[in-house]
């Protein structure tokens, strides 16, 4: 089952039919039960009214003819009384009781089990009426002046009446359940369909956007959907960049080869080409077809970037200042402690990242690199923003009119004498794939302060518990 509403569904009417069908037996056991008590105690003192009515003669119990129950003296009232002494041998018996062959009188005579105020449920075999269903009450009392003092009473009445009051009870029961279930059931649908909706909604605007009407998803209302939007949305800008990342790429293929094309076109055309210039043209071309492929690699893997892991900050700087100890043996290299953060980006990228603007921090440097994570403050799912690693360095920093320079695209400083952002503008195009940035600040070492900032990161803590 694929849809979220069936699954819901399904799940809440097992867990509601169970709920009423548990709470259904436990009231007709309790009024079962209720019915029980209110017999016995209709029972009890009609048994006691016979001990009062009950007289000694002659060593025998004797009972006036006016009974204090009526129905006592009526035939067939489905109330009847005996007595019994203890041998079980037959005593008197209610005018009530009209089943009086040998082997009802047997049946009944057995009642009289020495329980005391305890209420059976019996059947008998009538000839005439077939079987009984009865309930019993019995009392044995030890009664002086009697040749057998043990006498038990026995009092019985028919379960027809009390069978049919339980299987009306039970009747308004399951009608009254099954409408409250149907109803329910219905109320529940209703609340899936609206609790629902906003997914809906989001999968309304998403075919939006396949059609090209809307650009991003807009905030729902339900708080527990709010990060899935969030989330989405970030997918879909990252997509829409990388897009125009191809697009951007392309473009400045084409315009970088239109000079050196032309070139090779008027060299060709020429009767005495300098081939140094075309040799020179054609290495040039490669160096921006290379430079071009390069970028579209990057491109291509941040593509990938729901398959990728998450990298360790602190492993991967300790990587490289192990490797920057011994090229620059002479060099202070600090790695301020900010616990295990992890990026979601390529180690790969990430190496090259760092090692680049690390390296130059200690060829450019006097003696000294320092190495930090700053974090942002959480989202609540263990996700933190404006995560930062901040690279300082004691050398002469970058004049704040070259910073610029040093970061637009395509410019490189490799070739220049002075200033210290070798490759910079190639980190910042590597950062932006991960919408990341790149800017430079004046370090309170004296020199550049190279900030590369990412947008999320999770301690490495988090693992365990998003699993």
């Amino acid at each position: 089952m694929k849809s979220i509403q069936r699954r819901l569904a399904l799940v809440s009417t097992t867990v509601l039919l169970s709920f009423l069908s548990l709470t259904g037996l436990f009231l007709e056991r309790t009024y079962r039960n209720s019915v029980v008590t209110a017999v016995q105690q209709e029972l009890q003192p009609v048994i006691y009214a016979l001990m009062g009515v009950a007289q000694e003669r002659q060593g025998l119990l004797q009972f006036s003819s006016n009974l204090s129950q009526p129905r006592l003296q009526q035939p067939d009232s489905g109330l009847f009384a005996l007595v019994t002494d203890g041998t079980g041998t037959p005593g008197w018996r209610s005018p009530s009781l009209t089943m009086a062959d040998a082997a009802v009188a047997a049946q009944i005579d057995e009642f009289a089990d020495g329980a005391t105020s305890v209420l059976t449920e019996r059947k008998v075999f009538a000839p005439s009426a077939g079987v009984a269903d009865l309930y019993c009450l019995s009392n044995m009392v030890e009664w002086e002046g009697l040749v057998e003092p043990a006498v038990a009473f026995v009092l019985c009445t028919d379960q027809e009446p009390y069978r049919q009051s339980m299987a009306q009870f039970r009747y308004a029961l399951i009608a009254g359940f099954g409408s409250l279930s149907l109803l329910l059931s219905c109320a529940l649908l209703l609340v899936l369909r609206w609790g629902l909706r906003p997914l809906r909604k989001i999968r309304y605007q998403l075919l939006q956007m396949e059609q090209g009407d809307r650009e991003a998803l807009e905030p729902v209302q339900p708080l527990e959907l709010a990060p899935l939007v969030e989330s989405l949305n970030q997918y879909i800008a990252h997509q829409s960049d990388l897009r125009n990342r191809h697009r951007q790429s392309l473009d400045d293929l084409s315009h970088s080869l239109k000079t050196p094309l032309a070139v090779l076109r008027l060299g060709v055309a020429d009767s005495r080409p300098d081939l140094a210039l075309l040799q020179e043209q054609v290495a040039r071309m490669q160096a921006i077809v290379d430079h071009q492929l390069t970028r579209v690699a990057r491109v291509a893997q941040a593509e990938a970037a729901s398959n990728l892991g998450w990298v360790s900050v602190e492993r991967v700087i300790g990587q490289l200042l192990r490797a920057l100890a011994v090229a620059y043996p002479e060099h202070e290299l600090e790695q301020v402690p900010a616990g295990d953060w992890q990026l979601r980006v390529h180690e790969d990228d990430l190496l090259d990242m760092l090692g680049n603007v690390m390296e130059n921090a200690c060829k450019y440097g006097k003696r000294r690199l320092m190495v930090s994570v700053q974090t942002g403050d959480s989202r609540g799912d263990g996700i933190h923003a404006g995560v930062q690693i901040w690279i300082e360095d004691d050398g002469p920093g970058i004049a704040a009119d070259l910073v610029d320079t040093a970061l637009r695209r395509g410019v490189r400083f490799d070739s220049r004498e002075a200033g210290q952002g070798i490759g910079l503008s190639m980190v910042s195009e590597l950062l932006e794939i991960y919408n990341g940035d790149l800017h430079v600040e004046t370090s309170t070492l004296g020199g550049s302060k190279v900030i590369l900032s990412f947008q999320q990161a999770r301690p490495a803590a988090t693992l365990a518990s998003l699993v």
